[in-house]
């Protein structure tokens, strides 16, 4: 049951974001699903960047470049990284986590939106209607608009 919620909680992530590739973990970092997005291209600082948004219950904004980069070891130029793309990471109470990817050049994902995600999820969960579909999911999204 927990795995069909994450999995249409994806889904209708990925409608309400318009992103171009989304996949979803369960606490254990086990991928359940995928959109656009193949296994291999989920790489371990995808994983890692899961880990930390499951363990901290918080949101995270960053891009493909970033989670591979130590800090101390950022480069001090302004450069351009044609393949650079934005990673949301929502999670989702003891169920897991849900990533969100795309291009940069299809702009930057609003902190509002992927908030307001957030707390569609927990107000799911707390009172307990894990077992509804994408559909009324969504409904319960644009309701709250």
């Amino acid at each position: 049951m927990s795995e069909t919620f994450l999995l249409n909680f994806m889904r209708v992530a990925v409608e309400v974001t318009r992103v171009e590739r989304a996949f979803a973990v369960d606490i254990s970092l086990n991928v359940l699903g995928t959109i656009n997005l193949g296994l291999e291209e989920i790489e371990t600082a995808y994983l890692k960047s899961a880990r930390q948004s499951i363990d901290d219950q918080q949101s995270i904004i960053t891009d493909n470049y970033a989670m591979t980069l130590d800090p101390a070891k950022a480069p001090v130029t302004n450069q351009s990284f044609p393949q650079l793309r934005t990673v949301v990471f929502i999670p989702v109470k003891d169920h897991g986590v849900v990533c969100l990817d795309q291009s940069v050049r299809r702009g930057i994902l609003p902190k509002e939106k992927i908030d307001k995600l957030m707390e569609l999820a927990n107000s799911l969960l707390k009172a307990q209607q894990t077992e509804l579909d994408e559909e009324g999911i969504l409904a319960i999204y644009r309701e709250s608009l």
